[in-house]
């Protein structure tokens, strides 16, 4: 069964490093896409709602264009659609993303990845994946986006029952009502407290853990992130009485599980721009490798190093005393 899925999987690596580009772009093209038609639920009042055929056309260029168009169009669709229900959030929530932008979205494009990936994925109903994959291929810089993400998760939230339930609050004089409504809303969610402590704590252990110096460390750190995600879950649901489905949580928290040792499978094989650290031994020595892929290396800075054995080197150090001597 393992020999089968290792030919498997070097199948996949062999096909996806021969047509890297164009299944980047394809996948790329369909995230959007998903994310928008996800949007267009959350909001089914919206302006975009109506025209499916534009999501189309936005995936399609994004698949043809970088990374950076993709994660603005899906932001400029959240703001558009925010706007039709209050200016006034809308202005805020470019402030926050501005304000957030200044102070730490400079550094990486995985941040705004990760931002959007968890309301997306909340809307899913696969929300505990997003920590668990995080804390598997990120560092703890990406903390504040984690943090973000939720607050933009239950933001969307807030800003959905608010046009569902008080539509008669939008015909206030007060142009502020919507924002004060937002504001009591994120203030007075429980749950919002809750994911915080929960995909924070999940993705400080996986990350620690995965990082530590032993065998089968990543899958170690998959299962118990899992299980301290599942069991704040439980604790926060008896303290704060959440009234969370039990057997909906379970199966959620397994399928997250499952979805990250597949993830953890593939990772090495399709996962290869980055750098890899390996360890091993034999009877004699300790060995540590630290492979870059080429083009992150000039040419200038390749360096060949042999390593010989004892008698090896007693050898060479004969034979250049042996041509020194005849030199002279």
């Amino acid at each position: 069964m393992i020999a089968t899925l290792l030919v498997f999987r070097g199948r996949v690596q062999a096909f996806f490093e021969k047509n890297y580009r164009v299944i980047r772009g394809l996948l790329k093209g369909v995230v959007v896409l998903l994310s928008l038609l996800v949007l267009a639920t959350v909001f089914p009042q919206g302006i975009f709602a109506q025209m499916p055929w534009i999501f189309l056309i936005a995936a399609i260029i994004c698949g043809l264009s970088p990374d950076v168009v993709a994660i603005a169009t899906v932001m400029g669709d959240i703001v558009v659609e925010i706007w039709n229900v209050s200016y006034i959030l809308a202005f805020t929530m470019m402030m926050i993303f501005f304000v957030y932008l200044l102070l730490f979205g400079r550094k990486t494009k995985s941040q705004w990845y990760l931002i959007l990936a968890i309301p997306l994925f909340s809307v899913l109903k696969v929300g505990f994946l997003v920590p668990v994959i995080a804390g598997l291929f990120l560092g703890p810089g990406m903390i504040p986006a984690l943090m973000m993400g939720i607050i933009l998760r239950f933001g969307m939230e807030g800003v959905a029952e608010y046009t569902a339930t008080a539509r008669g609050v939008m015909t206030d004089t007060n142009p502020f009502s919507s924002l004060k409504y937002l504001i009591d809303y994120l203030a007075t969610n429980r749950l919002l407290l809750v994911a915080l402590i929960v995909y924070v704590a999940t993705f400080l252990v996986i990350y620690l853990l995965r990082k530590a110096n032993f065998r089968y460390s990543p899958q170690i750190a998959i299962l118990t992130g899992c299980i301290v995600l599942y069991t704040l879950e439980m604790v926060s649901n008896i303290i704060w009485q959440l009234e969370l489905d039990l057997l909906l949580t379970s199966l959620l928290v397994i399928l997250t599980m499952v979805i990250a040792y597949i993830v953890q499978f593939f990772r090495l094989s399709l996962d290869y721009h980055g750098t890899r650290k390996l360890q091993f031994e034999d009877d004699e020595y300790y060995y540590y490798v630290t492979a870059i892929p080429k083009y992150n290396v000039a040419v200038a800075q390749n360096e060949v190093t042999r390593i010989v054995s004892e008698d090896e080197a007693d050898e060479t150090d004969t034979e250049e005393e042996t041509q020194d001597t005849e030199n002279l």
